[in-house]
């Protein structure tokens, strides 16, 4: 008698202890808390768990009979022991995934330990998610109810969203604690399974031929891509991108280096900007009329030959040069534009760092203009298509090149300067061989966000009208076809992702090996 005393005296502390693991948990979530629970990792604690769970889970299924779930009444038993189960094999057979995974990353926890914490975060929560589908279901609240912010209980979907992150953080606390690995490490221990089960899951989707949003867009771009047009509007879409950042990027540093020096007097030696602001300035003077009618007719009747010329092209270069045509076919526009942004660089150049606030400033004010309003501006003066697109696009760029450029040059250490100077090197080599070198890691990542910024600007160019992806949105607006605006978007962020990451690799090979020594230091 005295032995069964103390059986159940040890399994009331064992629930008890159990319990006591998923309050600390939730409460006291941190690191150091799962690394004490990792020291009374238990077998028999988890399988218990899992299985309480599970048939918390079969209740629910009893009470609102989801059609996911098929449950007799007159083999109730036999369906929470399914249940039960079932919910035993899920978990484990995850969380033997998990440890694979996370065994290929250099963890060094038990199974033990890892599948221990992995039921403190999964059980607790998944009981909160049932009850909260039980108290739903007995108020009639449907899901999209509660995810529409304008519902009366649109309010949930925010706790939602926060319940999610909570338990996605709970559960990187956990495999961080049982395998001791780096955060990066755990992020993709966690990530690679749930990548593989939504890639099967996708592919599930086209074998069974189910009909939703995945399956709709994918054949709608496939369609599109098979036609051509796809990669029309796509080649459109990079081409425009990429003839604006190679200008944006030219002119932004050039600012960004003038105003970090010291201002200067004017000589009779920067009589050479005469050259191309003379230029420009003929430029414009001869095609607006003012040399003579007949020559300012000669010129636009030659410039529109050649745009023409580059607009007969069919080749993968074809949509540079529609945007070098359009260009060249407006000389009135490019000499002006030319006058001024010569007159500008000159002045800051005279200026030096005593400009640098003014010209922030007003770098910073023409990101704010909204770009539909500036594409409809310069409508008038430099009409529809790529020259009105990649002007805007060109300013929109200017803030994060400039600004980064101007930051990473004034970082560079004063001690590095003086030795340079010490060494006997001129201004302009201490620029190139030592400001520029070390700034560019700062640089590229002006440049970096300036390319993503424009990758999305420039589909919003398709509304005067350039081929770009942007033009799967607006028709899709304008027919009220859902799966061609929600293409277009899917389409215009996955190019962006990709051009991110080949930003960020590029960042990577032109940052000089002794600063990326010194940085991991």
């Amino acid at each position: 008698m005295t032995a069964g005393k103390a059986h159940v005296q040890n399994k009331g502390g064992l629930w008890r202890e159990m319990l006591n693991g998923w309050t600390q948990i939730i409460t006291e979530s941190s690191l150091e808390t799962f690394r004490e629970q990792k020291t009374r990792a238990d077998p028999l604690k988890t399988t218990l768990g899992v299985a309480l769970l599970g048939l918390v889970v079969g209740l629910l299924a009893v009470v609102i009979k989801p059609p996911s779930m098929i449950v007799e009444t007159e083999t109730i038993l036999a369906d929470f022991f399914r249940i039960i189960f079932f919910a035993e094999a899920d978990f484990f057979i995850f969380n033997l995934i998990i440890f694979f995974v996370a065994r290929s990353f250099n963890g060094s926890g038990s199974f033990n330990q890892q599948s221990y914490l992995l039921s403190l975060v999964i059980v607790p929560l998944g009981m909160i998610v049932v009850a909260f589908l039980f108290v739903s279901e007995k108020l009639g609240l449907t899901l999209m109810a509660v995810l529409n912010p304008l519902s009366p209980v649109g309010i949930v979907s925010i706790l939602i969203i926060l319940f999610s992150f909570y338990g996605l953080l709970l559960l990187l606390f956990a495999l961080q604690a049982a395998h001791e690995m780096p955060a990066s490490s755990v992020v993709y221990t966690l990530g690679i399974p749930f990548l593989g089960w939504g890639v099967l899951r996708v592919a599930a989707m086209f074998v069974a031929q189910e009909v939703n949003i995945i399956t709709t867009e994918w054949s709608f771009i496939a369609d599109q891509w098979a036609k051509g047009y796809a990669q029309e509007l796509l080649l459109g879409h990079i081409w425009l991108v990429l003839f604006s950042v190679a200008i944006a990027v030219v002119i932004g540093i050039m600012i960004g280096v003038f105003i970090t020096w010291p201002s200067r007097r004017p000589r009779l030696t920067h009589l050479v900007i005469l050259i191309p602001l003379g230029l420009f300035f003929l430029l414009w003077a001869a095609s607006s009329g003012m040399m003579g009618e007949g020559l300012a007719e000669t010129i636009m009747t030659t410039v529109k030959g050649w745009d023409r010329s580059f607009t007969r092209v069919d080749s993968f270069f074809s949509p540079f040069l529609d945007i070098l045509g359009a260009i060249i076919s407006k000389p009135v526009a490019l000499g002006m534009i030319g006058v001024v942004v010569t007159l500008i660089l000159y002045s800051l150049f005279i200026a030096g760092e005593t400009a640098s606030e003014l010209t922030l400033y007003v770098a910073g004010i023409i990101l704010t203009i909204p770009s539909v309003a500036l594409f409809g501006v310069m409508i008038k003066p430099l009409g529809i298509g790529p020259f009105n697109a990649a002007f805007a696009l060109i300013l929109y760029a200017q803030l994060p090149i400039l600004r980064n450029t101007y930051t990473g040059i004034k970082d560079v250490p004063t001690e590095i300067v003086e030795a340079g100077r010490g060494m006997g090197m001129t201004e302009l080599q201490l620029l190139l061989r030592v400001k520029l070198p070390m700034a560019i890691p700062v640089i590229m990542t002006g440049v970096r966000v300036a390319i993503v910024m424009l990758v999305g600007i420039a589909a919003i160019a398709a509304y005067i009208g350039n081929d770009t992806l942007g033009e799967y949105i607006f028709s899709g607006i304008s027919r009220a076809q859902e799966k061609r605006y929600i293409a277009g978007a899917v389409l215009v962020a996955i190019l962006a992702l990709v051009v991110d990451y080949f930003m960020g690799w590029l960042q990577n090979r032109l940052t000089p090996e002794g600063l990326k020594s010194r940085q991991q230091m």
